[in-house]
């Protein structure tokens, strides 16, 4: 949050698994800055944890998600992702998408992995 981009417009910006341990009004900040250090028509690949689940069934979905985490990886990542769950600031995907547009880009492409992830490819409206 405190990089200050100093040089011409970047063509392009990938932000890998950092804004979900940011509340969301610190995420919209960190979206717009972004935004303001792309040329128009710059490009944003985000991905990121980020739940795409109906919210009504979380309890079923966690448990299940750890219980086939703890099969296919190991039961201490499944604590760290429970952990997750727990402490960090992971957004709703129609929350994020929101916050997205918000700060000026397009939503080109998206892709919601297990519920849990996406990626989202997407591009600085001028």
């Amino acid at each position: 949050m405190t990089y200050r981009h100093l040089g011409a417009p970047l063509d392009a910006i990938v932000a890998q698994l950092a804004l979900h341990h940011l509340p969301d009004f610190w995420k919209q900040v960190a979206l717009i800055r972004m935004a303001g250090m792309l040329k128009d028509g710059g490009k944003l690949c985000l991905r990121d944890v980020m739940f795409s689940f109906d919210v009504r069934d979380y309890e079923s979905f966690f448990q299940s998600y750890l219980e086939e985490v703890s099969k296919t990886v190991d039961s201490e990542f499944a604590g760290r992702v429970a952990s997750h769950v727990q402490r960090e600031y992971s957004t709703m995907d129609w929350i994020l998408e929101g916050m997205i547009e918000r700060a000026g880009f397009r939503v080109e492409r998206v892709r919601k992995i297990d519920g849990f992830l996406g990626l989202y490819l997407c591009r600085k409206m001028g």
